[in-house]
């Protein structure tokens, strides 16, 4: 299996992935939510973690398991105004999602690995015009 970088910017559907208890949540809780990384996160993920929790499986389940995953304390939320420049340079750039471009900017501003769990059209249509300028993961791709 490949190794992870020690310092990762995660995608919502990495939460997502564990808290719904998918193949690739597995992999996430064994493997990247784990002492000794340094997991950042950002306030837009957080709010896409929270919505499609509920509307998956109900509003208590969501605030239940974003209470919980808050208080574990996995990652470091980074919120500045400097990511939000980065992220809306990259969402004029690249026809990626605004969620997605924040990822990748706080991976490129915190000299981390992108990761998200599944490889989405829209950035392997971008990585096919155009390597981007961090490393990206896809969780689909190490389980």
């Amino acid at each position: 299996m490949p190794s992870l970088e020690d310092r990762l910017s995660i995608d919502s559907g990495v939460p997502i992935a564990y808290l719904l208890g998918e193949e690739t949540g597995e992999f996430a809780r064994t493997q990247i939510f784990q002492p000794g990384r340094i997991l950042y996160f950002n306030r837009l993920g957080l709010a896409e973690v929270f919505y499609i929790l509920c509307r998956r499986k109900g509003m208590n389940f969501a605030k239940e398991n974003i209470t919980t995953f808050l208080r574990t304390n996995y990652c470091t939320f980074e919120d500045s105004h400097e990511l939000a420049i980065e992220a809306a340079s990259y969402k004029c750039e690249r026809a990626v999602s605004l969620p997605d471009c924040y990822v990748i900017a706080l991976a490129k501003l915190t000299r981390s690995t992108a990761v998200f769990a599944r490889k989405e059209k829209e950035i392997i249509a971008e990585m096919d015009k155009r390597k981007f300028d961090i490393p990206m993961v896809f969780l689909e791709d190490l389980v």
